[in-house]
């Protein structure tokens, strides 16, 4: 009988001492909480909700709130069953819930806070509890509803939140649902949950659809967004602000949405794929799309877990699998392809394209509708997100072993190549894109299936492309058919009969690169090797510069202590009078402010100085704890940029690093002409090497993480250093009032504060210098209107002498320029800072035009628009009549015009303004070419310019005159007034010319 009975121990945990420090709780306090205390709870603890609302109404003691918070913890095994579960809604859940949200979060989390100064014991278990006692959708959605209140009321103009109490709620409200929602696996405890309580399908899902709507619906990011600014900002702000970050919460999302995939069996379990389904496609309208996908496919794909994202993918909606495509292509780019060059052959090597390739085959799983959905955007050379070579090399390899489908791929893209609508009105980018798909696919069929490539190369279509683009007015487009026609006939001719043409663009090495690609022969790799380029846009994340670097210099910078030497008196009063004769004083020395204070001990002694290499430049710009450092680098960056030019390789080699640097930079501190110091920064980068860096500056400008601010500068950046390339760099500055740069060998003298806001302006440098070359194209209009009331020409006469003095001055200015003007400006010009900007606003308009996703575009801000047009009519300009480019450049002028004339945003009295001028600027080029770029004007381009002249025309009309000159509405008459003049004046000579009249002499 001993062996069969077992001694069991029986613990109390905890009971007595709860119990002993409620009762010493009670005893100190008052009469009236120590009644209401004894009388609600009993003394083996809470026993129902009304004694646990009563425990947290009456602030309850660390024990109490244990002991409350235990009873009606969910996880908890072992506690007493009540009679409600804290995550099923009911009107005792919503007084706890909101009892703990309002009065608990606010009293107790700064002690629960890991991060506190005097942490009691057992706070961490406390903060778990708390957190599991809020973890379900009642409790999310009771911090969305106490957060509307706490904003609603700190935005009552009696209420300074900064300072109040409402605003240290608010931040302790952030924090504690920031806390409950950051781990990974939220969301599928979330879906357990619901499984495990609600009996019922109806139930299940109504608790789910209310959890979609809470979080991704928006809900608790954008009263998180509301509440954050409300915050006075800290250090402490940083560790929850993702949850008011629209990007940083999609990312969050995405990891939630991968975590819960990855825990789910690819086959079954068809309601939890559903539901995740359901979770994924209303993410994605949030707006940030690809944060939301980079992070799901980089969790799945890029693990091996292919199977758990195919079976998330196909219970997407078509719209949805669509939107979840183009997020991964631009997500891809990003990561592992350069996206700054501009005539597609940027550099990818081919094993990164073949591991690509394998996530592409992973990602697309040979479905039929993806498959023939990417045949369209191919063939089209648009849509889809698809934008660099590599990229399409790495989507065509998956489609070559299918010899119908790269049939179909060609034959789709030679009708598209040979539509003239579409060569005369397509984007130069997408027609390219075309070509390259041609060519590749191409190569592909030849290698399949050498008779049935021969068969196309013999019908109407491919005959119909060539002979269509090199009818076309375009040069672009001639060059692009010249490609496709000598490409294919060299597969399909006999050696020494394909199709040739003699012409030096044919030799170039770009047409080499382009006839390479029916050779191209890429295949899929393996999904492991693969690795992200650092050197791509992913590094264009600039809106704030790390320091963590800059902090290992930090003990460098640090000021040394002093040695103190013993200091001994001589006195030596003989022959003192006699040496003082011959010594001679010192001069007064500068006045030095730190010797003005009070306490020598604040004296700073160690000064930093400037840095004299660019290895050091950028650790200083980097260094922004040390604030002294940081200004000195900031203010000689643009003098030591311009000194190391041509100066060895050491600016080459830290060019981009540099780069990236200074157009992330951040006002630190009220530093005068930061603004200035830093746009001249990036202007003597350009000038550099401006080829190379005028397309990294518009690669950046389009790709990077940029406030506007920050894109601004950059436009402004490229539209001065375009003028300086062309010699008249010095006389903007000077007219625009920036900072003058120092000599590269002598120091100089600026100007003192005082005189210096004397020549200040408020316009914009390229606004200003756009606004003089529309007035300098609309004066002689004006004069000739003077002129004809003033009498005939021969009776006005000028002096000898002022017409001497004007033509050495104009001969001087003229030297000045030549000698200051790089070589190739045309090319540089227009390879460097033109195509790149104009191809990737096209690429830019495509993205948001096609993709499914509806998102916000941040470049059709009016101000950012405008300054971008103003841009491109100053690179125009400075470009000037006489570049052998002038026909392409018209035409790609032209297209970008017919592609915003129409739009809301053109409206804008500022943007309509840069569209006129930019319109005017380009007739003002063909113009002055001479004959042959007028008559261009009214024969190639005659469609789009008397469809822009008829808009120029309607502006005219609805404008309302004004009488003051400085008005916009009258801006906007003068310039549409003077467009239409000049191509009136165009039509009528042209007209004349074909008739014979109006070829004489006028006196």
């Amino acid at each position: 009988m001993d062996g069969l009975i077992t001694e069991i121990k029986i613990l109390n945990r905890n009971q007595n001492d709860a119990l002993t420090a409620r009762e010493e709780q009670s005893h100190n306090a008052g009469p009236e909480t120590r009644d209401l205390t004894s009388n609600c709870i009993s003394i083996t603890g809470p026993a129902s909700s009304a004694d646990i609302l009563s425990i947290l109404k009456s602030n309850p003691g660390q024990d109490e709130l244990s002991q409350a918070l235990a009873t009606i913890d969910p996880f908890r095994k072992g506690t007493t069953a009540l009679d409600f579960d804290i995550r099923i809604p009911g009107p005792k859940t919503a007084q706890i819930l909101n009892a703990l949200v309002s009065i608990t979060v606010p009293d107790y989390w700064d002690s629960f806070n890991a991060g506190s100064k005097d942490p009691a014991p057992g706070s961490m278990r406390l903060r778990a509890a708390l957190l599991r006692c809020l973890s379900s959708v009642s409790g999310i959605s009771c911090f969305v509803t106490h957060l509307r209140s706490l904003v609603a009321k700190a935005r009552a103009p009696s209420q300074h939140t900064d300072a109040s109490p409402s605003g240290i709620r608010i931040r302790n409200i952030l924090e504690a649902c920031s806390a409950l929602l950051e781990p990974k696996d939220f969301i599928l405890r979330l879906r357990t949950d619901i499984d495990t309580v609600y009996k019922n399908e109806i139930q299940k899902q109504v608790a789910w659809k209310e959890l979609l709507s809470l979080v991704a619906g928006s809900r608790v990011l954008s009263v998180a967004a509301e509440a954050l600014s409300l915050v006075n900002e800290s250090d402490t702000v940083k560790n929850f602000s993702w949850i008011a970050d629209g990007s940083r919460y999609a990312s969050w999302l995405g990891v939630n949405i991968s975590y819960m995939a990855s825990k789910l069996a690819a086959t079954g379990q068809e309601e939890q794929w559903k539901a995740l389904a359901s979770l994924t496609g209303r993410a994605l309208s949030l707006g940030y799309t690809d944060q939301l996908v980079g992070e799901i496919y980089s969790n799945l794909v890029n693990h091996q877990l292919t199977e758990q994202y195919t079976a998330l993918f196909d219970r997407l909606r078509w719209t949805e699998q669509l939107a979840t495509l183009e997020a991964i292509f631009r997500d891809i780019e990003k990561k592992y392809f350069l996206t700054g060059s501009t005539n597609g052959t940027s550099a990818a090597s081919d094993q990164s394209v073949n591991d690509v390739a394998a996530l592409c085959s992973s990602i697309l799983s040979k479905r039929s509708s993806l498959e023939s959905q990417l045949v369209e955007w191919l063939s089209k050379g648009q849509g889809g997100s698809i934008q660099t070579t590599a990229l399409r090399r790495a989507i065509l390899v998956n489609l070559s072993y299918q010899q119908e489908l790269i049939t179909t791929l060609l034959t789709k893209s030679l009708e598209q190549s040979a539509d003239k609508i579409y060569i005369q009105h397509a984007p130069v980018r997408s027609q390219e894109a075309n070509t390259q798909v041609i060519l590749l696919a191409a190569g592909y069929l030849n290698r399949l299936n050498t008779v049935e490539l021969k068969s196309i190369g013999r019908t109407g279509v491919f005959l119909n492309a060539v002979s269509n683009r090199l009818a076309a007015a375009s040069t672009r487009a001639r060059f692009l058919g010249m490609l496709i026609g000598a490409a294919i006939s060299q597969l399909i001719e006999e050696p020494g009969k394909a199709m040739r043409f003699d012409l030096e663009e044919m030799e170039s090495a770009e047409a080499e690169w382009y006839l390479s690609l029916i050779r191209t022969e890429d295949s899929i790799g393996s999904l492991g090797s693969i690795r992200p380029q650092l050197t791509g846009s992913a590094e264009l994340k600039l809106k704030s510069i790390p320091t963590s670097h800059s902090r290992r210099f930090k003990k460098a910078t640090q000021a040394t202590t002093a040695k103190i030497v013993a200091i001994e008196e001589i006195d030596d009063l003989e022959g003192e009078e006699d040496e003082d004769e011959d010594l001679i004083p010192y001069e007064k020395p500068d006045e030095d402010p730190s010797d003005s204070d009070d306490d020598p001990t604040l004296v700073q002694r160690n000064k930093p100085t400037a840095p004299v290499y660019i290895r050091d430049l950028v650790v200083s710009l980097r260094d922004t704890d040390n604030l002294d450092r940081h200004q000195l680098a900031v203010t000689t960056a643009p003098g030591l940029i311009r000194r190391k030019t041509g100066f060895g390789t050491e600016l080459a080699e830290h060019m981009e690093e540099l780069a990236l640097v200074i157009v992330g930079l951040q006002e630190q501190s009220k530093l005068s002409k930061f603004h200035e110091q830093r746009l001249q920064s990036m202007i003597a980068l350009i000038v550099s090497q401006p080829l190379r860096m005028a397309q990294w500056f518009s690669a950046v400008f389009f790709d990077g993480d940029l406030s506007q601010v920050q894109r601004s500068a950059v436009l402004t950046a490229l539209g001065l250093s375009a003028r300086e390339l062309a010699g008249v760099g010095a006389d903007d500055a000077k007219a625009l009032g920036l900072p003058a740069l120092p000599d590269s060998t002598f120091p100089s003298k600026k100007l003192p504060p005082s005189l210096e806001a004397i020549y200040s302006s408020g316009e914009s440098p390229i606004a200003a210098i756009t606004k003089g070359i529309a007035q300098a194209s609309l004066q002689p209009l004006a004069a000739n209107a003077a002129d004809n009331l003033t009498g005939p020409n021969a009776l006005k006469v000028r002096t000898f002498s002022s017409r001497m003095e004007v033509e050495r001055r104009r001969q001087q200015r003229e030297a000045h320029r030549q000698k200051s003007t790089v070589k190739d400006l045309h090319r540089v010009l227009l390879e460097g800072f033109f195509y790149p900007l104009t191809g990737r606003f096209e690429i830019m308009m495509l993205q948001f035009t096609s993709s499914t996703a509806p998102s916000h575009n941040p470049f059709f801000v009016p101000h950012l628009l405008a300054l971008f047009i103003q841009t491109l009519t100053l690179v125009l300009s400075t470009m000037g009549p006489h570049t052998p480019f002038l026909p392409s450049v018209t035409q790609q002028t032209l297209t970008f015009l017919l592609s915003l004339h129409a739009r809301p945003v053109s409206e804008e009295p500022t943007v309509l303004s840069a569209l006129l001028s930019l319109f005017l600027a380009i007739i003002d080029l063909n113009v002055e070419s001479g004959t042959s770029g007028e008559e261009r004007l009214v024969t190639e381009f005659a469609a789009q310019v008397v469809e822009l002249r008829e808009w120029v025309g309607e502006i005219f009309d609805r404008t309302p005159a004004a009488r003051d000159s400085s008005d916009p509405h009258e801006q906007l008459r003068t310039l549409s007034a003077g467009v239409m003049v000049k191509l009136g004046e165009v039509m009528e000579r042209y007209q004349g010319r074909l008739m014979g009249v109006n070829s004489g002499f006028k006196y």
